[in-house]
């Protein structure tokens, strides 16, 4: 049973690194160029917000594997610093992002078979989601609970 998890880990991490590919391979191609009669009359570029594509791209491919993995909420949002939480580094985010949880929010609800689940596929990290109690200081974090996160854990970093 316990392989079953490394499967879904190395299963993201290639889906992840085809992603990447494609998003490379997409940068390469050249745009046609406008013809001369265009080309002197200035146009305004349509604004478009800042992404990281390679990042979007890998958040993709392991989105679909973590909602099956976890059975989580993998909707689309913007990733929060786990690295806030005392005791978790950036190796330990590294994984819990590799299986999909990127935000305060999805840690937080998570239940207690999908803790089991998680603390299982940490490797060198397993155990630690109990003993620092990465989840009641997510749901303090996801609800922007600063003054009781820093009463309960100490002063919060920036």
């Amino acid at each position: 049973m316990g392989n079953n998890y490394y499967l879904v880990a190395i299963a993201a991490i290639v889906i992840a690194i085809l992603a990447v590919v494609l998003v490379l391979r997409g940068r390469g191609q050249s745009q046609p160029s406008a013809p001369p009669s265009q080309a002197s009359a200035p146009v305004a570029a349509p604004r478009e917000e800042h992404h990281d594509h390679i990042t979007d791209a890998a958040a993709v491919a392991t989105a679909d594997i973590a909602g099956q993995f976890l059975g989580i909420d993998t909707t689309p949002g913007g990733p929060d610093d786990l690295t806030r939480l005392k005791g978790l580094g950036p190796k330990a985010s590294g994984v819990l992002n590799g299986m999909g949880v990127t935000q305060f929010a999805q840690l937080a609800a998570l239940t207690p078979s999908q803790v089991a689940k998680v603390d299982a596929a940490m490797g060198a990290f397993q155990g630690r989601i109990q003993r620092d109690q990465w989840i009641e200081q997510a749901r303090l974090l996801s609800t922007g609970d600063i003054p009781g996160f820093e009463a309960k854990f100490g002063k919060l970093g920036v």
